[in-house]
């Protein structure tokens, strides 16, 4: 894993600005400001050697400044100095034991150095001091990962995404310990039966994670094979042709899954959705079935009032069409398909207005994905 020194700031703020010498002279105390100045400089412009000797000559004017320590040793842990950073941080600790930076630090360090035990340590105390700090409780899910603790590092990583779900890293070190946490339990699984459906699907979801569709549907078929008479097989099957731009053969697996499950609202509005531009007045029954099992999927409500536009009967697409924009009013092409309702109707007012909601998403969608492209050097 990634190391942690991009993130180390927030931990460390509060350290980095109480730098108070209350135990030594005036000139002294002057003497001290000026050197953390000049290595606080020496810092920002790189120059690391130099900014550690500015905090070893604090120290040696007072030797009780836990914030040199701490300072001093994240330096030493930016150099690789691994050893002397632990030393540090260690002696900021028993200085100032209620202060959460150089537990975190230390943990950061041993994390790099191998020595995950010591790092739970040292991290577990940095989260117990400052429970707000998510840098130190995702380097201890990491670290329980080390040692083996997969169950105790998915609640902190839960709740972390819980409290935030953008966070990359969290994100990042989830999909590892889920990636870990299937493979474990696949070997389980091949174990005590080799020849269980359970293993297709297993595979297929994890393909459909990676987005090859087409391997996912193989799965899902020798699943199938396995298991003939299990409905969401079917779905599954068809979900993945769908994803995989075989429409036809999706439908016909879509309407097995029915056959089996009259129940499946999925394969009812997803069905619907492979129809609408040749069959609409079947769409509109799937997706009426569909949600009479289960009102407020925005998806189904979506696709029953595009049926109804293509029956020319604008006014109740509309009703469908606001409350799937209600329910995702992020999802663009319900505000192109509402604008095109309005136009049947003679709103040209409220079509403008759909229309420029359907313009302004669309290019909000396309920022996003330019901001994610890779950064050329």
């Amino acid at each position: 894993m990634a190391k942690p020194e991009m993130k180390i700031g927030a931990v460390l703020v509060a350290v980095l600005l109480i730098f108070t010498v209350p135990g030594v002279s005036q000139d002294q105390g002057n003497e001290i400001q000026d050197l953390y100045a000049q290595s606080a400089a020496n810092e920002k412009s790189g120059n690391i050697e130099e900014a550690i000797q500015g905090y070893l000559k604090i120290i040696k004017l007072d030797p009780t400044l836990p914030a040199a320590y701490n300072n001093l040793g994240r330096l030493y842990f930016r150099h690789g100095e691994f050893p002397e950073a632990i030393q540090s941080l260690k002696r900021a600790s028993e200085l100032a034991p209620k202060v959460a930076a150089p537990r975190a630090l230390m943990g950061f360090v041993y994390f790099e150095m191998g020595d995950f035990e010591n790092a739970q340590k040292e991290l577990k105390l940095a989260s117990q001091l400052n429970p707000a700090d998510r840098n130190s409780k995702l380097y201890l899910a990491r670290t329980m990962i080390e040692l083996g603790d997969r169950k105790g590092a998915l609640k902190i990583l839960e709740q972390l995404e819980h409290e935030d779900p953008n966070d990359i890293e969290v994100l990042y070190t989830l999909g590892t310990l889920y990636s870990s946490l299937s493979e474990t339990t696949m070997a389980r699984i091949q174990t005590v039966d080799p020849n269980s459906y359970v293993i297709e699907v297993l595979l297929g979801q994890y393909s459909q994670v990676k987005g090859v569709y087409s391997d996912a549907a193989e799965h899902f078929r020798r699943a199938i094979e396995k298991s003939p008479t299990l409905p969401d097989l079917y779905y599954r099957y068809a979900h993945a042709l769908w994803a995989n731009g075989e429409s036809e053969a999706a439908l016909a697996q879509y309407r097995r899954a029915l056959e089996l499950d009259p129940y499946d609202h999925r394969a009812a509005w997803e069905a619907a959705r492979i129809l609408l531009a040749d069959n609409p007045e079947e769409a509109f029954k799937l997706a009426s079935r569909s949600l009479t099992l289960k009102p407020d999927v925005p998806e189904a409500l979506s696709i029953r009032g595009r049926a109804l536009l293509s029956l020319h009967k604008p006014q109740e697409a509309i009703d469908d069409l606001n409350k799937s924009a209600t329910l995702d009013p992020l999802e663009s092409t319900t505000h192109f398909q509402l604008a095109r309702a309005y136009r049947q109707l003679g709103r040209t007012q409220d079509a403008e207005r759909e229309n420029s909601i359907y313009e302004k998403l669309e290019q909000e969608t396309h920022a996003g994905k330019e901001q994610k492209k890779p950064q050329t050097q």
